[in-house]
């Protein structure tokens, strides 16, 4: 059973592509991190997760 399941997530704003199909699970009970560089859409991931934004 995973806790997070993730496909094909999107996100745009104005054009700019922040979050570009991204797809992933997370198994329930496992440790999970999400890395990439500045401005690889870490934080708007996070915020889309939450219900902070929605997806495009």
């Amino acid at each position: 059973m995973d806790s997070i399941k993730v496909e094909n997530l999107v996100k745009q704003f104005n054009g700019f592509t922040a979050v570009d199909h991204i797809s992933f699970r997370v198994p329930q009970g496992e440790l999970f991190g999400l890395l990439g560089p500045n401005g690889a859409g870490k934080t708007t991931t996070i915020n889309l997760l939450s219900t902070l934004l929605k997806p495009t």
